[in-house]
């Protein structure tokens, strides 16, 4: 490993463990734009309604046993 390739790790290491000890205090998220974190709250939103939708779905199959009798 050259120098410069040895230079390349430590830096990025560094860099690394910056962005992790961000990541635990929390402060990742608030470094992002105001539209960003508006768009990242909307996307988990419409995802954890499309969860839901689907687990009633599964529900409702899974308490009606002649859906699977009435196909044969």
């Amino acid at each position: 490993m050259g120098p410069h390739m040895y230079l390349y790790e430590k830096a990025r290491e560094v860099h690394y463990q910056d962005l992790r000890r961000q990541f635990d205090k929390g402060q990742l998220f608030q470094q992002l734009p105001q539209y960003r974190r508006s768009m990242i709250q909307r996307a988990a939103g419409k995802l954890g309604t499309l969860l839901l939708k689907l687990g009633a779905r599964l529900k409702q199959i899974e308490q009606s046993p002649t859906v699977l009798e009435d196909h044969l």
